[in-house]
């Protein structure tokens, strides 16, 4: 099989498993909101777990960023060499994050008092006793993160995007069973659980796959040292993402009452193709960007980028064109209810949609990241990450003034940002490895493009049509309306993508139809 047709095939794997957990993850909201609502309880809980997770997603994904470049270069030369320098890395993350989960539960009082000033002291206690029992979570998260990295070095996909659901039904069982009596402890419980099983299960899976594990820890070896010296880098990118975060929040803060919960809202909801489809796609990517750059395969590696561009905008150019047309329904059919009037759902909804803006740029962004990332050049993704902070300032402050509401402003401002990061991503890497197959992009978001101005034409059609069923005072018309809007868009789109030759689309139905063979 070929390579691209591997990262295809791991692609829309990752995204199936990811759309399924996401719909178990909204199970578990549900029973969530059913059980502790927004009281006092889940305050502490996530204030509570505001620390562990900040701490785990940091230096997980500088530990993913890291090592998996430097692990396939030296398995490419021996696999005992590289379980080495593996043992040595996990070893060493295991340490540190055993180092902070312990100075997280002495501190644990001090922290939610310093952190968190206005809560009651009995929810000040609570949340303390729950960061205590979630500092197991940093260790475990460690643990499976490892076990994930080295399971997806072998390009394998299918067991670690499974076992993430782990975390979800632990969480829902301890649920049922624990919270009568145990409360809002119960979700901690349930996180410490689903890990735990999580760890259990990717240990096998990791040594089926030739990892054996050694308690050594040459921080000596020159990979280690390359390791740690790539990690410092990479950490000014990660800490620049959050610093861009913390900037819209604030700057939010500033507008009308309202604004910084909308932008909350409209920056979860958005995460949700980012977390489906980039996710998937970053992936599906990385190993195998790691592998050919550790074989020199810098041709094949050129291929392999320019497919997974056209992929990501067989991806997103419609699926913009959708959120865009579709957006203030969808918000108003999610949350418009008691509270949440006509006023949150309007500025909601723009926010929302001028965050769509950015979902292609931000993907191939992703994609062109994963690239330096094998290379190992974090250098670049730094200098990128400063420069979208201040962009993003300066951006901001243009934005808010002219833009009606002024909060869409801050959303469209990410936007321009990540075409800006985009752009600086694209040339860099084109210096690097020279020219990626320009015009076979071209040519294919060309046609993509095609098909999606004509599907957003047709959805507008359909939209005048089914007026009175989207916006019934039915929820279920509602969403019957919106369903058949959005299936006869996908279906126009698909269909049209065929016609138009479009490469990605046709392989996508060769392969459904070789399955459908088989089934039948």
């Amino acid at each position: 099989m070929s390579t691209d047709r591997k990262i295809a095939k791991a692609s829309a794997l990752l995204i199936v498993i990811s759309g399924f957990g996401y719909l178990l993850g909204l199970v578990k909201e549900i029973m969530v909101a059913n059980y502790f609502g927004i009281g006092g309880a889940m305050d502490a809980f996530y204030a509570a777990l505001t620390l562990p997770s900040m701490l785990n997603n940091m230096l997980l994904a500088i530990f993913s960023a890291v090592f998996i470049p430097i692990y396939i270069r030296y398995r490419e030369q021996g696999r005992e060499e590289a379980n080495r320098i593996a043992a040595s890395a996990i070893n060493c993350l295991l340490l540190l994050l055993s180092l902070g989960a312990l100075l997280l539960f002495i501190l644990a009082p001090f922290v939610i008092r310093s952190c968190f000033r206005t809560f009651t002291p009995a929810t000040m206690a609570q949340a303390a006793g729950i960061l205590r029992v979630l500092c197991l979570t940093v260790v475990l998260s460690g643990l499976t993160g490892a076990m994930t990295g080295i399971i997806n070095a072998q390009q394998s996909f299918f067991w670690p995007a499974l076992s993430q659901m782990y975390i979800t039904i632990g969480t829902i069982l301890c649920i049922v069973i624990l919270a009568p009596s145990a409360g809002v402890y119960s979700l901690a419980y349930g996180l410490c659980a689903g890990l735990l099983a999580q760890c259990i299960f990717l240990i096998p899976v990791a040594k089926k796959a030739g990892y054996r594990h050694c308690y050594c820890l040459s921080l000596n070896h020159p990979a280690l040292a390359q390791m740690f010296h790539l990690a410092l880098v990479f950490f000014i990118a990660i800490i620049a993402g959050q610093v861009n975060i913390a900037v819209n929040v604030v700057m939010a803060s500033y507008l009308s009452p309202g604004s910084v919960a909308a932008l909350g809202y409209a920056n979860k909801l958005i995460q949700v193709p980012i977390v489906v489809f980039t996710g998937a796609l970053a992936t599906a990517v990385y190993p195998f960007f790691s592998a050919q750059v550790a074989r020199d395969s810098i041709d094949e590696m050129k291929r392999s980028l320019a497919r997974s561009i056209r992929t990501a905008a067989c991806i997103f150019m419609p699926l913009t064109v959708m959120l865009a047309l579709l957006g203030k329904q969808i918000i108003a059919l999610l949350f418009q209810r008691g509270a949440f009037d006509q006023h949150a759902t309007d500025l909601t909804s723009a926010i929302f949609i001028c965050y769509s803006f950015q979902l292609l740029f931000y993907t191939i962004g992703i994609i062109s990241m994963k690239a330096f990332l094998a290379f190992q050049e974090m250098a670049t993704l730094a200098k990128a990450a400063v420069v979208g902070v201040i962009t993003n300032v300066i951006l901001n402050l243009i934005l808010v003034r002219i833009v009606t509401p002024p909060a869409a402003g801050i959303a469209l401002s990410t936007s321009c940002v990540q075409v800006l990061i985009m752009c600086i991503l694209l040339g860099s890497l084109r210096k690097r490895i020279g020219g990626f197959h320009g015009a076979y992009i071209a040519n294919g978001i060309a046609r993509i493009a095609v098909g999606s101005l004509c599907m957003g034409g047709a959805m507008c059609l359909l939209l005048r049509i089914s007026h009175g069923m989207i916006h019934s005072s039915s929820y279920s018309e509602r969403i019957i309306g919106l369903g058949i809007v959005s299936f006869s868009g996908c279906a126009l789109f698909a269909l049209l993508a065929y016609l138009l030759n479009v490469e990605e689309v046709r392989r996508a139905g060769s392969i459904l139809y070789d399955r459908f063979r088989r089934i039948t």
